[in-house]
Formats: structure tokens, C-alpha cells, sequence
């Protein structure tokens, strides 16, 4: 950890307007070249702090292979890695692990991770800790190794529960003055009154210790600034458990960890596919689509269609994540899979919205025919996201495209006003209105660019159901891409440009420098990156296994390795 971060810490412990798209002189958006994998800085979709579908673009920053060819990439490259506090889902996550903690522990704990908590962050720290230490202390029998004699000496116990949930803790072995002053709170507490007000006050210390609340990197000795090497074993178990898990290193884990095993490529896959098929993997796919699929949004969602109101929101969010993750349930899911089929999961809330046929309250597998549906991108939970109130958004739902799947990068504009929409009217379709809109040379230079894929959704409407029809015009969902790239060229219907999307290469090439930005929580790739990100693109593009692609993530220099900063003060 930096060392005035942990400082400052120690020290409190006692819609997406069209304005994101222009800019004067024109488009500066950037993207990859064609066949390649994209690199560079791009949006946020992925990372801990980065956007949502329909935020605005990020800095027209290089893409591609331009900033690979800065690097050689037969030698190892990787940034300085930040330490990071967990988030509230691995807090939550932790603690559930650690001691069967009941409720979500984390939830006021917030996401910024890179940020140092303030004076409120520190009393929520302490809060959670101090709940999750009451309930652990009357509830031994879940999670303690050892049962304290009724009477007696009781010190054998807190000795194993020192040594094993300290280290399971700080996620590392314990040193001899850590283990000591654990031990002085601990009887602190059993002296004041017995031995679970000792495990109250040992775990309520600890629970708010730095070495806990942060994912440590700490500076190896003799450190030189600028070196690439790879991070301690233990700090890498811990970067692998909340990548794959969003929780803590189990048992098994640590002690590869400590047999050094993690720096072995075969011993570390041996460990990879273990925890692919732990049940906990479910955690960590959870968290990547949460944040690359923005279901944070829906918790304010809000569309004038009659009928829809919060349960349906919170129904439609449900069925976005079952819809992407249920496919790891296969034994090879192909990113492929994630684009296509016409099935989504529905429960009897969605079902009577959208007039579905099916019973029960459990969300199930409905399929939807007829409808020109292919996967996620035409999930009515995704299209009513990137939508307005009262009307389809081409504009959000073509910039998710460009940037989530394409990975492009629009500036935003400066000292330009944009037009005004026309406003909703019959006779007038959205892409009428948005056509007139975009008029304006300076407006279209960059509307080409995202319009397109924008239009080939127009066949749903604010709420993701199906029409034909707009204000009493025929839907138009054809259009040319242009983004150098292997979806380039017209299409005739918006379904032909999604089955391009299903089959390219540069989609995945892209996704899985998302998942990568993801697992590094960047909300833009480093300039270091570059050559992980083009090494990953090719290793990917050919499967498009998504398991596969963990693994691969894993095992990246990127995520193993870190620059040095040389020995803090």
C-alpha cells in the first residue's frame, strides 16, 4: 500500500446526450484496427469505478496495436499495482466466507476503492466490523476451529483462533509482534469478561486493520523503482481470489501460496480450474457482468409505460444477469452463446409485462420467437436501459456497442451547442427525428460512427418489446458500419448486423480486454497493458471459451506482475 494512503487511514482508525459525441473540428473518436486486438485507454465498462452503458465516452485516446507498438513485447511488461481497499460485495463476500455472517455486511461500505475513506468511510468500517465481531462471538460453532472448555484454561483455543483466522484475515502468515498484540486484545476481553467478549474484541480489531480492509502490495526489500516483477505469492493469491471468487483465498489457495507454488504455470492452472468449478466462481462472473451490464442503473430505472414500475425493473436486472451467467453453466461457454438465442429468463412479473405465456413465481427460461432476438444485445432488460422514458435511445444503445463491444473512444465535445431533438410526434420516427437532427456536418462526423448500430435495435421500443412500426412509420433498422473493423459494411436489417457482432473477432478481442480492465479494476487500460491486452485478444479470439478466458486473464503479466516503486520511507 501507498504509504500516505495507509497513513491517513491508521490516522482516522483510532440519457446519454448526444453532447458526449462531438466535438468542434469534428470526430476524434479512435479505434483499433481491423483483425487486431484493441489496446490502449478506453471507457470504463468494466472496472470497479467505471461507467454504464449510455455514460459518455472517454477520452479520445490511441487504441490497438499504435500503443502495443510503442512496447516490445518480447519482454515482460506490467504498471505499478495500487493497493485497493475491497469493495462491498468482497466485503460482503469476506465476511460471509470467513465466519457465516448473515445479511450484506459491506453495503455501506461503498466502491471507490482507490479512494481513502474520510471520517464517515472509517465510522462505517468500524460499524460493520464491530456487527460482524458480535455475531461471530455467539456464534463459535460456525466458523471457529476450536471449542473453548466450558471452565478452565481456555488459552489453547484462542491460540488457534489467533493463528488461523489472523492469517485467514490478513490473507498472509502473521509475524511474531502481530500475533502478540492480537493476543493482548484477546485477553483484554476474556479479563473483562469472558471469552467471546475476547473473540468480540479480537475480531472487531482486526476486521478494521488496514491489513484487512485493503488488498496490500507491499515493496518487496531492496526494492529498485521501475523493475517488473512478479507480486509476492500471497499477494497474488489474494488478487486471484477476489478476480475468480470477488472473496477471500481459501485454505487451499494459501498454502500454494506459501509453497510457492503459484509461480508454476501448471500448478497455478491446477489452482485456476479448481476454483472455475467451485460454486463461488458465480461470485466473481456476477460482479464482471454487473458492472460491464451497468445493473447498478436499475435500481432507478424508469420508463412512462404503464405497468412499469420498480418490480419490473428489479425483474428485468435479475433476468439481464441470469441471462449472461447462466451459460457458464455449460462445461465450454462460448462468448458467441452471449449473442445469440432468443431465450431469457422471465418470472411472472416480466411474463405479464410483456405478455409471455408461462406460471409460477421462479424466474425460467421463455423463448421468445419471432422476434429477431440474438442474446443479450436484444435482451428487452439491455434495450430498456439504453432507452428514454418515452422512446428508444439509438444513441446509447449504438455508443454500448461501440465502446463495450468495438472498445472505440469518443471525445467529448467543447464550446459547441447541440441542436435540440425534435420533439416526439406522430408521423416523426426516432430515427427521423434523430436524422434531422444530426444534420450538421460537425454532428454527423461522429453519428456515423455509432448511429448505425444504434439503428439496428430500433425494431424495440423504450422498454425492450418488439414493434414494427414508430409514430406510424416503418421501422428502419438498416445501415452501413464504418469503424474498421471485420462488422464494417452495410446491412440490411439490424439482425444481420447481430449476427456479424455474434461471429467477429474484434468483438472478441475486445471483450476480453473488458475483462481484463475488469480484473485489473482499471477505468482505463495503462499504456503497460498493452501488450497483456494484444497477447490476450489473440489467445481468445479463436475459442471464445469464457472459461478459458479467465485463465488467460489470470495468468497475464498484467495481473501477475507490477512495476516496482522501490522502498517507501
Amino acid at each position: 500500500m501507498r504509504h500516505s494512503t495507509r497513513s491517513r487511514y491508521l490516522a482516522r482508525v483510532s440519457n446519454a446526450s448526444c453532447a458526449i459525441m462531438f466535438a468542434l473540428g469534428g470526430c476524434t473518436g479512435t479505434i483499433g484496427p481491423a483483425g487486431g486486438a484493441p489496446s490502449g485507454p478506453a471507457p470504463a465498462s468494466g472496472g470497479t469505478a467505471g461507467a454504464g452503458p449510455g455514460a459518455g465516452a472517454g477520452p479520445g485516446a490511441a487504441a490497438g496495436g499504435s500503443t502495443g507498438s510503442m512496447l516490445d513485447c518480447t519482454a515482460p511488461h506490467a504498471a505499478v499495482v495500487r493497493s485497493q481497499q475491497l469493495s462491498s460485495t468482497q466485503y460482503t463476500n469476506t465476511m460471509r466466507d470467513l465466519f457465516q455472517a448473515t445479511g450484506d455486511p459491506g453495503s455501506a461500505i461503498g466502491d471507490r476503492v482507490f479512494d481513502a475513506p474520510d471520517d464517515t468511510g472509517v465510522e462505517e468500517r468500524a460499524n460493520a466490523a464491530a456487527a460482524v465481531a458480535q455475531e461471530a462471538a455467539t456464534n463459535l460453532s460456525r466458523w471457529s476451529p476450536c471449542t473453548p472448555p466450558a471452565t478452565g484454561d481456555a488459552s489453547a483455543c484462542e491460540t488457534q483462533i489467533i493463528n488461523k483466522i489472523g492469517s485467514q484475515a490478513f490473507r498472509r502468515p502473521l509475524t511474531t509482534g502481530e500475533t502478540a498484540t492480537m493476543k493482548t486484545l484477546f485477553d483484554a476481553g476474556i479479563k473483562n469478561k469472558d471469552f467471546a467478549t475476547g473473540v468480540n474484541w479480537f475480531l472487531t480489531g482486526i476486521l478494521q486493520s488496514p491489513d484487512f480492509l485493503y488488498q496490500v502490495v507491499r515493496p518487496s526489500p531492496g526494492e529498485v523503482a521501475g523493475q517488473v516483477q512478479p507480486l509476492a505469492p500471497y499477494e497474488y493469491a489474494t488478487r486471484l481470489s477476489y478476480f475468480i471468487w470477488s472473496s477471500t483465498p481459501d485454505d487451499a489457495l494459501m498454502t500454494a501460496a506459501g509453497n510457492n507454488d503459484l509461480a508454476d504455470t501448471t500448478k497455478v492452472q491446477a489452482q485456476i480450474d479448481r476454483m472455475i468449478a467451485d460454486s463461488r466462481f458465480t461470485r466473481g462472473i456476477t460482479a464482471f457482468y454487473g458492472q460491464w451490464l451497468n445493473l447498478a442503473a436499475f435500481d432507478e430505472l424508469a420508463r412512462d409505460d404503464a405497468g412499469f414500475g420498480l418490480s419490473v425493473a428489479q425483474s428485468l436486472s435479475t433476468s439481464l444477469l441470469m441471462s449472461a451467467t447462466q451459460i457458464y453453466s455449460s462445461a465450454t461457454p462460448n462468448l458467441s452463446s452471449l449473442f445469440s438465442g432468443q431465450s431469457y429468463y422471465m418470472n411472472d412479473t416480466l411474463r405479464t409485462f410483456y405478455g409471455l405465456a408461462g406460471t409460477g413465481t421462479a424466474f425460467s427460461a421463455v423463448t421468445v420467437n419471432g422476434e429477431s432476438r440474438r442474446g443479450v444485445l436484444t435482451h428487452p432488460a439491455l434495450l430498456a436501459l439504453l432507452s428514454r422514458p418515452a422512446e428508444s435511445n439509438p444513441i446509447a444503445r449504438g455508443l454500448f456497442i461501440y465502446r463495450n463491444l468495438l472498445c472505440g473512444t469518443i471525445s467529448p465535445p467543447t464550446n459547441f451547442v447541440i441542436p435540440p431533438l425534435a420533439p416526439i410526434q406522430p408521423g416523426l420516427s426516432t430515427r427521423d427525428r434523430l436524422d434531422q437532427h444530426v444534420s450538421d456536418p460537425v454532428c454527423a462526423s461522429c453519428h456515423k460512427i455509432f448511429d448505425p448500430p444504434g439503428f439496428a435495435l430500433e425494431n424495440f421500443d423504450e422498454v425492450g418489446r418488439y414493434r414494427t412500426m414508430d409514430q406510424g412509420r416503418s421501422v428502419d433498422t438498416s445501415g452501413t458500419m464504418a469503424v474498421n473493423k471485420d462488422v464494417d459494411g452495410p446491412f440490411a436489417t439490424g439482425d444481420e448486423l447481430l449476427a456479424r457482432i455474434a461471429s467477429s473477432n474484434d468483438v472478441r478481442a475486445c471483450f476480453a480486454q473488458q475483462y481484463l480492465k475488469f480484473a485489473l479494476t482499471r477505468t482505463q487500460m495503462a499504456p503497460e497493458d498493452a501488450c497483456s491486452v494484444q497477447a490476450l485478444g489473440t489467445a481468445f479470439v479463436p475459442s471464445g471459451d469464457l472459461k478459458q478466458l479467465v485463465a488467460l486473464v489470470a495468468k497475464s503479466d498484467a495481473f501477475r506482475l507490477r512495476t516496482t516503486e522501490g522502498v517507501g520511507p
